[in-house]
């Protein structure tokens, strides 16, 4: 670096560079997908929000998101699972205040009492729902942290009246620290029991989703089992409508359910981590290619060096692991200050770069722990080797086969 300090620094440059780019789209990636709280599980989850009918003549069809009824028929209490949370898929917009003060907007989601075992938010004080509360649906609802400070100034605030879109006299059962909106599941800012409509209506059809926890991935094909006979069973008593459960109704992993966009067809998941792999090998090789053009032109300047050393007895394959490790620890530096960009670029431009389309006119609120994670430094330390070994592999082969009496005499070949 100190000898050659321009190509060092547009070496190092380039490196830094690299390790960004990858990195954001890294992160952009792995946020969806890691497990982070309140969604810490998200690796033992498995997702459910479309139901698919088909008359049994096979003529008509239909197919939307599913009814809570249903959801629980099919995935209520598994015996393989830990629990199982039916829940408002999305928020919906509206609005909170007390007596006496302007409202504030927020994001509703009702909820089942398994929703707080599923996801594991943090209260700062009172409780979850009980199932007596969802059975009566009772006025009450946990607001997030943010919601009890701006109409009370304090998180201490169990008991106390709100009156929700501006009518609706609620009680505050709990408060809970803010949740992310990059946690879309568990992501709200007051929570409240779902209504005696959605519990006792029929249709099978609304806008409800279904969570399973399992104590284990391992768990998983037990719960494909288990649901399977659930449908069979719903099919069996569907039968006399003339209807039944059609095609796909499979819980999905968490990366699968990010790309389900029909209620009948499963997620290609193959397909999309044959493109994730595509994008990956490209952002590599690309800058690759061009860090091994600027080793090699700093190898040409260092031929004579080489030649004393390779007079002196210094062995090929000490040479290519002297300039490989050399290398390495240059890149390694400049994966370092990419991976230190990448952050504070992925903090700034959050609202941007993770965006949850279900939530409107909220921060996104990304916390530097989501970001990293031992996922996140593994892979840019993989990253930082391939990067290293395909820039300077060959630079080095070639630079190890000089011919040590012309080498000395500032000829490379």
């Amino acid at each position: 670096m100190r000898s050659q300090p321009v190509i060092g620094a547009v070496t190092l440059a380039g490196t830094a560079l690299a390790i960004f780019l990858i990195m954001i789209v890294v992160m952009i990636n792995n946020v969806k997908i890691a497990p982070i709280a309140p969604e810490s599980g998200r690796n033992r989850m498995l997702h459910e929000k479309h139901m698919d009918f088909r008359k049994l003549n096979g003529e008509n069809r239909g197919s939307g998101g599913i009814g809570y009824k249903m959801a629980r028929e099919l995935y209520g209490d598994l015996e393989s699972a830990e629990a199982t949370a039916v829940y408002q898929s999305g928020t919906s917009r509206g609005s909170v205040r007390v007596a006496g003060q302007p409202p504030i907007r927020i994001d509703i989601r009702t909820t089942d009492d398994e929703y707080w075992r599923v996801f594991d938010h943090t209260f700062l004080s009172g409780l979850p729902f009980t199932p007596q509360d969802i059975e009566n649906s009772s006025p009450v609802a946990i607001i997030s942290e943010d919601v009890a400070r701006r109409l009370f100034g304090t998180t201490d605030v169990v008991g106390r009246e709100i009156i929700v879109n501006l009518f609706t006299r609620l009680t505050v059962a709990g408060v809970v620290r803010d949740v992310p909106t990059i946690t879309g599941n568990a992501y709200a800012s007051l929570w409240m029991p779902h209504s005696h409509n959605i519990i006792n209506q029929d249709t099978y059809f609304d806008g409800m989703k279904a969570t399973i926890l399992a104590r284990d991935k391992s768990d998983f094909p037990a719960i494909f089992a288990e649901t399977e006979r659930r449908k069979e069973m719903v099919n069996s008593r569907l039968k006399a409508e003339g209807i039944k459960i059609a095609n796909h109704i499979v819980p999905l992993t968490q990366e699968e359910s990010l790309l389900a966009r029909w209620s009948n067809i499963g997620p290609d998941i193959e397909s999309h981590r044959k493109q994730q792999l595509m994008v990956y090998l490209i952002m590599l090789l690309i800058p690759a290619i061009n860090l091994s053009s600027m080793t090699q032109s700093r190898l040409r300047r260092r031929v004579s060096e080489m030649g004393v050393r390779r007079a002196f007895g210094c062995t090929r394959l000490r040479l290519i692991n002297s300039i490989i490790t050399e290398n390495f620890l240059i890149t390694l530096a400049g994966g370092l200050i990419g991976l230190v960009l990448s952050v504070a670029f992925a903090g700034l431009l959050a609202d941007t770069l993770f965006v949850n389309h279900e939530v409107i006119n909220t921060d996104t609120r990304v916390d530097i722990t989501m970001l990293l994670n031992w996922h996140t430094f593994l892979f840019a330390m993989i990253f930082c080797f391939l990067l290293n070994l395909i820039s300077s592999g060959l630079p080095a082969w070639r630079a190890a086969r000089v011919n040590p009496v012309r080498a000395i005499g500032g000829l490379q070949k």
